[in-house]
């Protein structure tokens, strides 16, 4: 079938459906929100089978619903109507939400029903339950139409509708001497990733990001507690909060790490930090943690949208070189829920007084965390995608022994779409050794996600399981278990050092990143800028003036009806 997405960005939705459409063999061309013209230009020129809207901030054209079936994704359960479905219902409390696939009509969310699911709605961020249990029902539905479409679909209108009009930035507006911790988790929740949740801090007005809730310290409603890992802690009526990310209430300012905004700011505040070892009996704000389980050590780095500066990278390899002084068999990255790592960090790189500089020194801290992986010869190290990854992401999983991944996990193994970087992660020597030369190419010069389904059959990945974060953990647990203690392990590891050290000995790691890094820093300093406008463009979510024909199947020069 031939599919047209209409997409405001090609997000995580969007991609996730991409993968599940076309691995079945549906043709799908995107096009991005740029103008309604050309909205209606892409279907006049595509004539789509049906038209599907996963992610868009204005009104269908009339000129394309009236004349192709065109179904709008809407983040909430039939009945409820409104651009955000998904940030009343966590503002509300609500315990039960869902995702409803709609025909698109005149009036907005109005249409017939042709799919819905319900699911129970966990008190977390809209971004985190967006990339999960949003898609998750998302795709069912989708996949539900695409198996009757189009004799056999069974439509419906609800009889009760509510219109939930944009949620206002006064209704998000947090007062830290009336509101309750779970009255500012919810607003913080509503709002992240975006438009964030206002607050004033130190006598001026913020967005804030990426809460979470601290039993431990207490202090003045509003007042800045103690500081960790770039997060600062913020007293509130009944207990405190931790926020990690801050945006100033300014034209063109962007998000970053909360002390980084108001570090020149604080006088006296108390950095408290937690070993990633340590074992703590009361809710707070860790970003690495390090568990053992059954010879086996885990590492969580909770990095906010999979994001990796320079001092995270640093703070990663420190935890690395301490599991790796364990008595312990395998050491397993396991990244966070809603992403594994999505290499460099480009806001704190764009905010850097020399965002080349800044550039070099974090592709460096990320190397050198690839490369003690790399030289990690007495130990079985794996990756564990619970999450999506991208970029420098994917290839700091390559560097590990096995990677596995959660079903619905998408991968993005390229680096092309920030300004054509070259990429380094040791990329040169993980990829062709798994896939050879001339498939690494391919994966290298692909601007499009794939599913984890998909990496497994092409050799990327090592193994797909997993319906849920929590069940993917349980059964790589296990599975690791099993492997650690076969016969055959001490033979494993064997092998793996003689093979590091024969491949060390054709052609050293240090050369392979030297090579890479000589790329890069073209990309950095040279007199091509693509890198540096494309990550300004990024950073700042400015949307394109265009759809590129890697999106655009009906852009491309050679594309015949």
């Amino acid at each position: 079938m031939r599919i047209l997405f209409y997409c405001h960005r090609f997000n995580s939705l969007s991609q996730r459906l991409y993968c599940e459409l076309t691995e079945r063999g549906h043709e799908v061309s995107i096009e991005l929100d740029v103008h309604p013209d050309l909205m209606i230009e892409a279907a006049e020129i595509y004539k789509p089978d049906l038209v599907i809207v996963p992610f868009l901030k204005r009104k269908v054209p009339s000129d394309v619903f009236n004349r192709f079936p065109t179904l709008i994704i809407h983040p909430g359960p039939p009945g409820d109507r409104g651009p955000s479905a998904l940030d009343w219902a966590i503002f509300r409390g609500e315990t039960l939400w869902g995702v409803t696939l709609l025909e698109a009509v005149e009036e907005y969310d109005a249409g017939d029903i042709w799919a819905y699911r319900t699911f129970p709605l966990r008190f977390s961020k809209k971004s985190s339950i967006y990339r999960n249990e949003t898609t998750e029902a998302a795709v069912e539905c989708v996949l539900e139409v695409l198996e009757t479409f189009p004799d056999g679909i069974r439509k419906f209108t609800p009889k009760d509708k509510i219109w939930n009009p944009l949620m206002s930035e006064e209704t998000r507006r947090i007062n830290w001497e009336l509101d309750s911790t779970n009255d500012i988790l919810r607003k913080i929740y509503s709002a992240d990733s975006q438009p964030g949740a206002l607050a004033k801090i130190l006598d001026m007005e913020f967005y804030l990001f990426n809460a979470y809730p601290e039993d431990y310290f207490k202090g003045k409603p509003g007042d800045i507690l103690a500081v960790r890992d770039e997060a600062i802690c913020i007293g509130t009526k009944d207990a405190a909060i931790w926020v990690t990310h801050l945006r100033k209430k300014e034209k063109n300012s962007i998000k970053l790490p909360a002390l980084r905004v108001i570090g020149n700011m604080l006088n006296h505040v108390k950095e408290e930090p937690i070993k990633p070892w340590e074992i703590v009996d009361f809710r707070t704000y860790r970003e690495l943690i390090y568990e053992e389980k059954n010879e086996i050590g885990f590492i969580f780095f909770n990095f906010y949208n999979g994001a990796m500066s320079t001092e995270q990278c640093e703070r990663l390899l420190e935890i690395i070189k301490f599991a790796k002084k364990r008595p312990i068999k395998a050491i397993v990255l396991l990244g966070q829920e809603d992403f594994f790592s999505n290499g460099m960090n480009l806001n704190t790189i764009e905010n850097a007084e020399s965002p080349a500089d800044e550039s070099w020194r974090n592709i460096n801290a990320i190397d050198d965390v690839c490369e003690e992986i790399l030289r990690t010869l007495d130990k079985l190290t794996v990756a564990g995608l619970q999450g999506n990854a991208g970029a420098g992401g994917v290839y700091l999983a390559l560097t590990c022994d096995l990677i596995f991944a959660r079903e619905g996990v998408i991968l993005n193994p390229h680096y092309k779409n920030i300004g054509n970087l070259y990429g380094s992660e040791f990329w040169t020597y993980t990829l062709p050794k798994r896939l050879g030369w001339e498939k690494g190419r391919e994966i290298m010069g692909n601007r499009m996600p794939i599913s984890s389904r998909r990496a497994l059959e092409l050799g990327l990945i090592d193994g797909v399981f997993g319906k849920t974060p929590k069940e993917f953990r349980i059964l790589l647990v296990e599975k690791l278990t099993k492997i650690v203690k076969t016969s055959e392990f001490e033979s494993f590891l064997r092998k793996k050092r003689e093979e590091r050290l024969r491949d060390e000995a054709i052609k050293p790691l240090t050369q392979y990143r030297n090579e890479e890094l000589e790329m890069m820093r073209i990309n950095f300093y040279g007199f091509d800028t693509s890198y540096h406008i494309a990550r300004y463009y990024f950073v700042r979510r400015i949307p394109p003036f265009r759809t590129p024909p890697y999106l655009a199947i009906h852009r491309r020069l050679d594309f015949k009806l």
